[in-house]
Parts: C-alpha cells; sequence; structure tokens
C-alpha cells in the first residue's frame, strides 16, 4: 500500500522571509517559554517543555535553518522566564534547541510520513535533551550518572506537547499553504490510517517509554534528588501519564493533521 498525497510541493523561501521566519520562531518561542515557565516543574532543576511544540511545528511547515535559529535565539529570551542564568542557558538550552530543530526539521522533510514525524520528534528532543543534560552535568559538576535522568524528566512534557499540538496546528493552517511565503512545507500526512501506519507509530513511542522506565528503575535516586516534593514517586507518575499520552495520540493524531481527501491505493 502506498498513500496518494495531493499536496502543495515545497517552494523556495526568500532571504527576506528568512530573516522574518527567524524573529517570528524567537519571538513566539520566548512568549511561549514565559506563559509556560512559571508552571511548577516537578523537579529541581529545568521546566516543563510545554512551548517546545511552537519551534517543532514551524520547522515542520517551514524553512528549516532560520526556524533552527530563532529556536536558539527565543531559548535564550525565554530563559528568563524560568530563572535559567543566561550563561546555563547559553551553554546547555541554545546548542540543544537549536540543533533539536535542525535535525528534526532535516529528518521530516525527508521522510515526510506521519510515523517519520513521530519517531523524529522522540529521537530529535531525546537527542537535544541529551546534549543540554551533557552540557549542564558537565558544566556544573553534577553527578555524570544523572544525564539520562534529565533527558528522561525533560522529556516528560516536551514529547507529548509536540506529539498532541503539532498536528492540530498543521490542520489548522493547512488552508493558507500556497498563500502565504511562510508555510512553504506541507506535510505527506495521511488522514486514513491503516495498520501498517499504526504499528510503525508505536514503535518510537514505545521505545520513549521503556527508556524512562529503564532510567527511573537503574536510578531512581535520580528522580528523589531532584523532586522539588523530595518524593522520587512523583517522578514515575509523571513518566506513566507522558508515556500512556505518547503511546496513544502517537499512532493516531496525524489523522488530525493529514488531509482528509488522501486515499490508499494498492501498490
Amino acid at each position: 500500500m502506498k498513500t496518494v498525497t495531493t499536496g502543495i510541493a515545497p517552494v523556495k523561501t526568500s532571504a527576506g522571509v528568512k530573516v522574518a521566519l527567524v524573529a517570528i520562531t524567537a519571538a513566539l518561542y520566548a512568549a511561549g517559554k514565559a506563559i509556560t515557565g512559571p508552571i511548577p516543574f516537578a523537579y529541581g532543576v529545568g521546566e516543563v517543555l510545554i512551548a517546545i511544540f511552537i519551534p517543532a511545528f514551524l520547522v515542520v511547515v517551514a524553512d528549516t535553518l532560520p526556524v533552527a535559529i530563532g529556536a536558539g535565539i527565543g531559548t535564550f529570551l525565554g530563559d528568563y522566564f524560568v530563572r535559567t542564568t543566561p550563561v546555563i542557558s547559553l551553554v546547555a538550552g541554545v546548542p540543544a534547541n537549536f540543533l533539536f530543530a535542525l535535525l528534526f526539521g532535516l529528518f521530516v522533510k525527508r521522510y515526510r510520513s506521519w510515523p517519520a514525524f513521530v519517531a523524529g520528534a522522540v529521537a530529535f528532543l531525546t537527542l537535544g535533551n541529551l546534549i543540554a543534560s551533557i552540557d549542564l552535568v558537565l558544566f556544573l559538576a553534577l553527578p555524570t550518572s544523572w544525564i539520562l535522568g534529565f533527558v528522561v524528566a525533560w522529556n516528560i512534557t516536551g514529547i507529548p506537547a509536540i506529539i498532541v499540538a503539532v498536528p492540530v496546528l498543521v490542520r489548522a493552517v493547512r488552508p493558507l499553504f500556497g498563500r502565504s511565503r511562510i508555510l512553504s512545507n506541507l506535510p505527506d500526512w495521511s488522514g486514513v490510517v491503516g495498520g501498517r501506519q499504526l504499528a510503525k507509530s508505536l514503535v518510537f513511542p514505545m521505545l520513549y517509554a521503556i527508556l524512562g522506565v529503564a532510567v527511573y528503575a537503574f536510578d531512581s535516586a535520580f528522580f528523589t534528588a531532584v523532586s522539588v516534593s523530595g518524593a522520587g514517586d512523583t517522578g514515575l507518575i509523571y513518566l506513566a501519564v507522558a508515556a500512556a499520552v505518547v503511546i496513544v495520540f502517537g499512532p493516531l493524531s496525524g489523522v488530525i493533521g493529514g488531509a482528509k481527501h488522501d486515499r490508499q491505493t494498492p501498490g
């Protein structure tokens, strides 16, 4: 089976639009972090990463490099509202956000299906958080055993936010493709769910859940040490909720962002 779409082909982005896209991404991401940053986080280091859906959405539908640059700038500006020092932001947040957006954008434009989007969201946000975690641990001379713990803690809100919010936004702006110079890339997501698509879309959500459970099982002391409440079991609860969201929405949310007129044909 193969999917036949009538999507709009990507268009070349002018220099002026690229500059505007950097500014738009930076401003929206900084504003998003300002809104979500004050939300209580279960752990003493970091923040809820709900706002990460903003650069993730923009890098799916627009030119990759300008959005990646805007993500790096936006996280630096937005970190002011989440009580992260400028030095730590430059050391950890800026490179992690830039590389996440860059690699994620290149991946979803190369492999344009919904399962590829899910795989890219899980893989590249995990990679970005790993980069930030290593930089943070080395810079603050924290125990190196905490590296994977930070990755799991930051993934808890970031990955569900991307998988749930991005398809909703893609659906909302779909009528604007072909009319906007900013929206230059229409994802080839099918509005029809097949068994193969469901299976592929479950692989990386399951790996996400397995990684979290493994880290919690082998390093539960980390979650106790950095937990705001001092209760390590809180981390397991947050992880269970996040894993459930990703496993449920991972295979199905492509229906929201996919075109209703997509159809399955023998191939």
